[in-house]
């Protein structure tokens, strides 16, 4: 039986790269993400690997929509044995500057997303004591910069929960790894002015997603922090 995974974000950037890494190695995906053709692509690319996929177009930041996911995967994959909460995006500006809204909207896809994708499926690796959750984080998470606030608050809060969800499933057998990289070569930092010759691959990310999955039963990568080798 193939393994499964459910992976947000999965239309381009990280979220591909681990679709990709993942069908590659055998899995059944399952795909979310804003952009149906872009999914599209991802799950023939899947397929083309050997592996299999689905998708489904849908905004994470309508609780609906959610809920249409899980229930969606649920129903093609039978059981979820991984869940990759890769799904993000940024709003720049200072605080005194702030849009609420796109405040809130930022807090909703990279915070409340990854937290009801993650109640939706543990209730189920519980029971069957085993599963991975991988949340992708950021360097942001540990090092805050100026006009940054919100994305580093999510990326902080992304942290504190995963580091409370793996004391509360560890002795299931369940693997929680939130992983941390610097700058990757995404469409989020084309605009930044940085040389992205010298960012971080989506692939490096990918590699860091299987390292979690392979780790040994006794032993879990709970945290991950990857960073440009040369400054951007």
């Amino acid at each position: 039986m193939r393994q499964t995974a459910l992976i947000s974000g999965a239309g381009r950037g990280i979220g591909r790269a681990i679709a990709q890494q993942l069908a590659a190695g055998g899995y059944h995906v399952f795909l979310l993400g804003r952009d149906g053709e872009a999914l599209a692509s991802v799950a023939a690319a899947c397929i083309a690997q050997a592996g299999a996929a689905d998708f489904l177009v849908g905004d994470l930041c309508h609780v609906h929509d959610i809920a249409a996911a899980l229930d969606a995967a649920h129903a093609r994959l039978g059981h979820i044995d991984v869940l990759i909460n890769n799904a993000g995006t940024a709003a720049r500006g200072t605080v005194q500057d702030a849009d609420l809204d796109g405040w809130r909207a930022v807090l909703d896809l990279n915070l409340w997303a990854a937290i009801a994708l993650t109640r939706g499926v543990v209730p189920a690796m519980i029971e069957r004591r085993r599963g991975a959750i991988i949340n992708i984080s950021s360097i942001s998470a540990r090092h805050s910069a100026g006009n940054d606030a919100i994305y580093a608050a999510s990326k902080h809060a992304l942290n504190g929960f995963t580091a409370s969800l793996f004391e509360d499933v560890r002795e299931f057998g369940i693997k929680v790894s939130s992983i941390m990289p610097g700058f990757v070569e995404t469409a989020l930092t084309a605009q930044l002015g940085k040389r992205d010759t010298r960012m971080i691959s989506p692939q490096d990310v990918a590699t860091c997603v299987d390292f979690v999955l392979a780790s040994s039963p006794r032993c879990c990568p709970t945290e991950i922090v990857i960073r440009p080798q040369r400054a951007p």
